[in-house]
């Protein structure tokens, strides 16, 4: 246990960005050095450990490496270095728990399966999973299934979650580009204001996905910038939102209402619409088999009853191997992504403890 919170706090102290993680994947490296596993980095900014035990198929493990552009603002002794930057988002504890359990497996004379262990850049930003499965990753070490572990705030501390099917959203940003025509207030009629537009167009919006038939979805919109004084019609609005959903026909149904809105409001006010909607991360999906082993692996483990509008990309994996993702409850601690997050880290011994069991899965 105490090893485990020693790296959770070193790591702490080191967070990094997106790709640009130098110390996070010297740490790493240094830790995995001398251990019977191969090292490698299937890409610049990602980190693997093979455990060759000279079987026929391999199970693979997960942890996400970069941190968040968050000013920490705990006091406590192991606050972050790194000025405007912190590990919001738990992702020191999930190195932790894959190192701890490295050095498990360095220990093992045999296991069931190989092991590859996956240390991976960009789950904040731009999806690294996506980038680690375009490698072929997968293939080439007969990876017949995947595991990861994200710390979760809200669960009683210790305890394993998980779900069978679908467990976090598929999401996509949304960008909405309004143009109108600026006049003085006092001549309204000769312009096209593009302030209004925007807010007739949130409101109808609002309105179809109250009314959606299926409730597992999300569209809300968190930014809004228009205009440059306040005796002037608006000439310009940007809104920027966020689409969640599960299944794909969802996600078409409310992307075509959106366009379509645009296109009638553009009719009544004159104002011109344009959309972006980013790619965004698919719905993580967990095997159900896999699922189903896993509980009787695990018999305390807490079958969540509905899914998850947060998104991960560790969705990317599941579209290429059967894969299984867990939440490691941390108690009563301050939200992920905020400034003051922290939490008794004492208890991710059992997030190494669960890939501990795991081991004796049939793929």
């Amino acid at each position: 246990m105490k090893q485990t919170q020693r790296i959770r706090r070193e790591l702490h102290q080191i967070p990094e960005l997106d790709h640009q993680l130098p110390k996070t994947i010297a740490y790493i490296k240094q830790f995995l050095t001398g251990m019977q596993c191969r090292i490698f980095q299937p890409i610049p900014s990602a980190v693997c450990a093979y455990f060759d035990f000279n079987q026929s198929s391999t199970v693979a493990y997960r942890s996400d490496m970069d941190a968040l552009a968050i000013q920490e603002s705990n006091n406590i002794s192991y606050c972050s270095k790194h000025m405007g930057q912190m590990h919001a988002c738990g992702h020191d504890a999930h190195m932790a728990i894959l190192l701890s359990f490295a050095d498990y497996l360095n220990r093992r004379k045999n296991a069931k399966h190989n092991v590859l262990l996956i240390f991976q850049p960009a789950e904040e930003t731009t999806g690294g999973a996506k980038e680690i499965v375009e490698t072929g990753l997968f293939a080439k070490f007969r990876v017949a299934a995947l595991f990861g572990i994200h710390v979760k705030p809200g669960i009683k501390k210790g305890n394993i979650a998980s779900k069978s099917g679908y467990m976090m959203a598929k999401s996509a940003e949304i960008t909405v580009d309004i143009k109108g025509k600026a006049v003085h207030i006092a001549q309204y009629s000769n312009g096209r204001d593009a302030l209004w537009t925007a807010c007739c167009f949130i409101q109808r919006l609002y309105e179809i996905s109250n009314a959606y038939p299926n409730k597992d979805h999300l569209v809300k919109f968190g930014f809004c910038q228009s205009g440059q004084v306040c005796n002037a019609l608006s000439d310009h609005t940007v809104l920027k939102g966020s689409l969640r959903v599960f299944a794909d026909n969802d996600f078409c149904f409310f992307r075509q209402r959106m366009m379509s809105l645009g296109e009638q409001l553009q009719k009544e006010n004159g104002c011109e619409f344009t959309f972006h909607l980013s790619e965004g991360y698919p719905a993580l999906y967990n095997d159900e088999c896999l699922f189903e082993q896993a509980r009787s692996l695990i018999p305390d483990m807490i079958a969540l009853s509905k899914p998850d509008l947060l998104s991960e990309d560790f969705a990317y994996y599941g579209k290429a191997v059967k894969s299984l993702f867990f939440y490691l409850g941390i108690g009563d601690a301050p939200s992920l992504h905020s400034d003051h997050f922290d939490f008794d880290d004492s208890c991710l011994i059992e997030g190494v403890n669960i890939y501990r069991k795991l081991l004796a899965i049939d793929i």
